[in-house]
C-alpha cells in the first residue's frame, strides 16, 4: 500500500494503523511481515479479524486496546499492520 487509505465497499475504509486518529477502532485486516514478526503479535492478541482502538501515537511508541488490554508499539511495526475503519472512526 502506498500510504493512502483506500475506501473499500461503501463507508469503510483501510489505512495502516500508524494513519489512525486518537480514539478511532477499527478490524485489524492483515499484517505485512515475515512469520516471525505474525507469531509475536499474534502472541499480544493482534490477529486479523480483531478489533483495536487507538489510544495514542505521538512521540515514541504507539499505544493501542486489544482485548481490554492496552500495548505499545514501535511506530515501525505499526506500519505494517492494515485496518479497516469506518468513515467516522467508530465501528
Amino acid at each position: 500500500m502506498s500510504g493512502k487509505t483506500e475506501k473499500r465497499g461503501g463507508s469503510k475504509v483501510i489505512k495502516k494503523l500508524i494513519e489512525m486518529n486518537k480514539g478511532e477502532k477499527g478490524r485489524v485486516i492483515s499484517i505485512h511481515g515475515g512469520r516471525g514478526k505474525i507469531l509475536r503479535l499474534a502472541e499480544m492478541g493482534i490477529t486479523p479479524g480483531e478489533e483495536i482502538v487507538l489510544i495514542q501515537k505521538s512521540f515514541g511508541p504507539v499505544i493501542i486496546r486489544v482485548k481490554d488490554t492496552n500495548l505499545a508499539l514501535g511506530k515501525g511495526l505499526a506500519e505494517t499492520i492494515l485496518v479497516e475503519v469506518s468513515d467516522n472512526g467508530k465501528n
